[in-house]
């Protein structure tokens, strides 16, 4: 391997590396804001063919993912088989960016990000086992602040913006010619960003709902519905009313009911929801028709609504799966809400999985639902990554998300993407826990256009495919 080539090998494991320190473990998100550098230094000064972006690519994966796949503790065959599958995408990815990278600043950024959001989006279409969870944009939802473009036009958004101003830092740094131009771009891009953010950070709040998510470990927990209801669910949904909460969420299949055990719970709830004025969204698991449920019993003790799980994992849910169809409900009255048109805030449910694509979510942001409950049942490996792409989708649509656990994460999300109040239930053991939940109007560019950014940066390359060739032809018969 010649000295040029091995620098750029250098340059795409320091990529690599970053990317894996922004996740877990470490968790040190903000590094992934330059993350990318190195890699993209590398393609404008060293790799002077496709072979060699080829080879940053798989580099840059390899030294990425291999350490997370490890960490995720995945059977063999599985784990082998998701790292491929990234690395494939990663190296297109670096392939297609290669492409286009040292087109003069800023087309060259424009088009490293276009380029990105086209393989993202087939990595969450093609091959949807976690969909955006796959992203490796998944980690900015620590910064709500930072995340506001996804109101606009989705993750995908944040992934274009991620990668061009990286390419824009690189070519300042090696590519003197282009040096003003990539300096003015960065800052009329991060200006846009920041103006953007700063615009639709919510506050147009017409009141406060008091809510409550329970959750918990399977382990020593009673498999009898009744005997799970009397000694873990009951108890956590006293604590909850004693704080004052309107809206208690239980998580995922908490209750597996045949008819008699469904008749009997959904009596003793209704009961508990009549006397304590509180609206329940219970998940459980109906045998009589094999799917995933919430039930939706509201303040006079009426089943107002189900929603069934449209979204399973592919080769581990063998269940029946929803047609996608949504619920919105009118909710508990609140404070204020001569603003919102209603003083009911109005209430829709998904269901673990389905929180992982946005199809489903972004329907309850055109349906004007203010509050999403999210009942989920996740696993230790996992449980981070699950409930990090969770925030994206209430900022996405601008509804706040109640997300109920069972082996993972539960969580109270403000519509901007602030976290309340959460509880690893495998640190904190069962819980519950509370919080005032701002309700805003929902609904945002995002929930009506959707992935419109994905015709766009389509659009755009073949557009600047078409007139780099119109030129190159021109220049030859001059």
């Amino acid at each position: 391997m010649t000295s040029r080539r091995l620098f750029l090998v250098s340059l795409a494991a320091a990529s690599g590396m970053l990317l894996f320190l922004s996740n877990y473990p470490l968790h040190l998100w903000p590094v992934q804001a330059v993350a990318l550098v190195p890699l993209w230094v590398g393609l404008l000064r060293l790799a002077r063919s496709t072979l060699d972006a080829v080879l940053a690519g798989l580099v840059t994966a390899i030294v990425n993912l291999l350490p997370l796949s490890v960490m995720l503790e995945f059977p063999l065959l599985m784990a082998a088989g998701l790292l491929l599958y990234l690395a494939l995408l990663w190296t297109l990815l670096v392939v297609g960016v290669h492409q286009v990278i040292r087109a003069p600043a800023p087309l060259g950024a424009l088009g490293a990000g276009a380029v990105a959001v086209l393989v993202e989006w087939a990595d969450f279409n093609l091959a949807p086992v976690w969909g955006t969870a796959q992203s490796f944009a998944r980690v900015w939802s620590a910064g709500p602040q930072a995340i506001q473009i996804v109101s606009a036009g989705g993750m995908l958004a944040l992934v274009f913006v991620l990668v061009a101003l990286q390419v824009l830092v690189a070519s300042l740094l090696v590519v003197p010619t282009h040096r003003r131009r990539s300096a003015l771009s960065l800052l009329l891009l991060l200006g846009a960003v920041g103006l953007h953010a700063y615009l639709v950070w919510p506050r147009n709040v017409a009141g406060h709902l008091r809510v409550a998510a329970m959750g918990w470990t399977d382990d020593h927990m009673p498999r009898d519905a009744m005997a799970r209801l009397d000694r873990v669910f009951l108890p956590l949904a006293r604590k909850a009313m004693d704080a004052g909460a309107r809206i208690i969420v239980s998580p995922e299949v908490g209750l597996w009911l045949d008819p008699l055990e469904r008749e009997a719970v959904m009596a003793r709830l209704s009961t508990l929801a009549r006397q304590h004025r509180v609206m329940l969204a219970v998940g459980y698991f109906n045998r009589q028709r094999n799917d995933n449920r919430i039930a939706f019993v509201d303040e006079q003790g009426d089943l107002v609504g189900e929603y069934v799980k449209t979204h399973l994992i592919p080769f581990v849910e063998h269940y029946q799966a929803g047609s996608g169809v949504r619920i919105t409900l009118a909710g508990p009255r609140i404070a204020k809400a001569e603003r919102m048109g209603s003083d009911r805030v109005r209430l829709g449910g998904m269901i673990c999985q389905d929180d992982n694509f946005t199809d489903v979510a972004r329907g309850y942001g055109r349906d004007g639902a203010q509050i999403v409950v999210v009942p989920t049942n996740d696993w230790r490996q996992v449980r981070h990554y699950h409930f990090e792409n969770s925030i994206f989708r209430g900022v996405e649509n601008r509804y706040g998300v109640i997300r109920a656990a069972s082996n993972g994460i539960s969580a109270i999300i403000a519509p901007s993407g602030q976290v309340l109040a959460r509880s690893d239930h495998f640190k904190d053991g069962p819980g519950v826990i509370v919080a005032d939940m701002p309700v805003v109007p929902a609904g945002t560019p995002y929930s009506r256009a959707g992935d419109v950014i994905v015709v766009v940066c389509l659009i755009g390359l073949i557009g600047g495919v078409v007139l780099f060739r119109m030129r190159r032809r021109r220049a030859r018969n001059t």
